[in-house]
């Protein structure tokens, strides 16, 4: 059990859509029967830019491997993953590392991690990679794509986020409303470094008020300080169809999670969030059925799973006892491998709380961009 203080995008269309990973739904307003797979949203083109302030040298120099894994190609037809020499799949390939061969992780990026093969050092796209990594030391390891937070903040006017440390640099599409609530990586040059997409992004902290410390531990400072926070960022007001659904889901679902767990007991995302009707509070957004987008009740709810999913994970009392991703290519609004989908008998995520104290889930979001989940010990 590793140790505290370490630290939905568009599915391909080569989704490996079955009949487990489907649900049948009638709704008068919605349309005649459906299979209904996951929810829909459009890619937003910026998920994996890697900024100057995170572009790194091909080296392990200094590190400790991490995780041994197997290559694990999307498609069918794959043989080999590149090694390239920055974290752009156009960069200089420094060499081929074949499909079951296995390679040496030493740092985890949103989108690429950094590996060792056959004396090769370089970045392999997550995407190339099997998510059933082996720690090396799993005492002071914690689980591949678990993602530390440190601070949680408010935004306290509308706030744009940056791929640089820096107010010239790009602007990511999503603008962040006021009064939201941000998962904070660590603070960079006065700026916030929080997690977008499948890529970092950079908060100008002028722009943050009422800044809170997530405890590097499982004992909090005080009963206000969470011990773990994670958030994730969605499109809204954007002009497409439905969308404004969506949020809606995304904020009902929020209302829903936020609850106590008493040790022993589990959260059944698709029992106790759902079900994704009208009558649960509930709106049509876009879904993917039968490979295309049509409306259906819930759509969103997948980010709210995902978002929880990855908070609970940072917690070594959490069980994780069911979690399906969203096909092979998974959410794109996060790091490969770090989704939950739900919405069937097949795509549901279940979990336990294994602490010997009771777990408060606390889900807010405003609508405007960004849904922000942060777990307290409630003893």
């Amino acid at each position: 059990m590793f140790k505290r203080a370490f630290l939905f995008a568009l599915c391909l269309a080569t989704l490996a859509a079955s009949a487990s990973f489907a649900e049948t739904a009638v709704d008068p307003e919605v349309g005649e029967e459906t299979t209904i797979v996951e929810d829909y949203v459009e890619d937003d083109g910026m998920s994996e830019i890697v900024g100057k302030a995170d572009q790194e040298r091909p080296s392990i120099e200094g590190l400790s491997p991490l995780y041994l894994t197997k290559i694990k190609l999307m498609t069918a037809t794959g043989t080999a993953a590149s090694i390239r020499v920055a974290q752009d799949e156009t960069s200089k390939s420094l060499g081929t590392v074949s499909k079951d061969e296995t390679v040496t992780i030493y740092k985890v990026y949103p989108a690429f991690v950094l590996v060792e093969y056959n004396g090769i050092v370089g970045f392999v796209k997550r995407t190339c990679i099997d998510e059933n990594c082996t720690a090396i030391d799993p005492e002071t390891t914690p689980p591949y794509g678990v993602m530390m937070m440190k601070y949680v903040a408010t935004t306290a006017a509308v706030t744009p986020i940056h791929t640089d440390p820096d107010d010239a640099s790009e602007i990511f599409p999503i603008v962040v409303g006021v009064g939201s609530k941000l998962a904070i990586i660590d603070f960079v040059d006065g700026y916030a470094k929080v997690l977008y997409w499948r890529s970092y992004g950079y908060v100008d902290a002028t722009l943050l008020t009422d800044l809170t410390v997530v405890s590097p531990t499982d004992v909090p400072m005080s009963e206000d300080t969470p011990i773990s926070a994670f958030s994730s960022f969605f499109k809204y007001n954007n002009g497409v169809e439905l969308n404004d659904g969506r949020v809606k889901n995304i904020v009902r679902s929020c209302e829903l999670m936020t609850r106590v767990l008493q040790p022993s007991e589990q959260l059944d995302f698709n029992a106790q969030i759902g079900p994704y009707k009208k009558a649960n509070g509930y709106f049509p957004a876009p879904v993917l059925i039968d490979g295309g987008s049509q409306p259906g009740y819930g759509g969103g709810t997948c980010q709210s799973s995902s978002t929880l999913y990855n908070t609970v994970r940072q917690l070594p009392g959490i069980t994780i006892v069911y979690r399906r991703p969203h096909g092979p290519g998974c959410a794109r609004y996060l790091p490969m491998h770090q989704d939950a989908a739900v919405g069937s008998d097949s795509l549901n995520f279940i979990f336990r709380n294994d602490y010997s104290f009771p777990i408060r889930i606390l889900a807010e979001s405003t609508g405007e961009g960004v849904i922000t989940i942060q777990i307290f010990r409630a003893d």
